[in-house]
């Protein structure tokens, strides 16, 4: 009985240990992300910063975000959300679409994995949710970016914060999400927009996030 209780000390005693180290040697981001990058007219879209409420802000923690509202030239409104976040280890990490969509009112009617298309020939897998109120019905497409590349599942971030801290790298990581409309019900012309406003957007947004070369 002894032996076991000696060894439980040992290991909460290890961990804690382990857990400082991790604390107090994280690394940071070499640069932040940078919106200012990421263009407003581009093509045939149009766009401008909008804000959730502050008390949104508050909630979510993130270090820097933008909310861009594009329209194009047949007036589809397009809703691009990014949100920054320097580190993940205390109190800010990435809430999951799964979990505020409803507490804002929206029901998930389908979640599905989607082989996104990009401008320079590669795919990125990400999530597409077809979600409505009783007024609206969107089409959303979101995913996280970290210092391992895209990763489309929630689990997947937790995994990867834990690896970057163990190799002790920086555990910086962004949430993108796009939002169109689906007109007459109709899921694969939401799609074909989405696809559109990425083969436009893409490249920007890569280029404002701190994870690239």
């Amino acid at each position: 009985m002894k032996t076991a209780a000696l060894i439980s000390m040992v290991i909460i005693v290890l961990g804690g240990a382990i857990g400082n180290f991790l604390r107090l040697s994280e690394q940071k981001p070499d640069r932040p992300a940078d919106f200012g990058v990421l263009a407003y007219n581009s093509g045939e879209y149009t766009g401008e910063e909008q804000r959730f409420s502050e008390l949104s802000y508050d909630v979510l923690k993130a270090d820097t975000t933008t909310l861009r509202r594009y329209v194009d030239a047949e007036g589809t409104v397009y809703w691009l959300f990014i949100a920054y976040f320097e580190s993940q280890k205390y109190g800010s990490q990435i809430h999951s679409p799964k979990h505020c969509l409803p507490g804002g009112g929206w029901k998930i009617d389908r979640l599905e994995v989607f082989s996104l298309p990009l401008p320079d020939g590669r795919t990125k897998s990400v999530n597409r949710v077809s979600i409505r109120t009783q007024t609206s019905r969107q089409l959303m497409f979101y995913w996280f970016e970290t210092r391992s590349g895209s990763i489309r599942e929630e689990f997947g971030i937790k995994f990867d914060l834990m690896k970057n801290s163990l190799l002790l790298r920086p555990t910086d990581a962004a949430f993108v999400r796009l939002t169109v409309p689906v007109k007459d019900g109709d899921i694969d012309a939401a799609t074909d927009k989405a696809i559109e406003f990425f083969n436009v957007f893409h490249t920007d947004i890569e280029r404002a996030l701190p994870f690239g070369d």
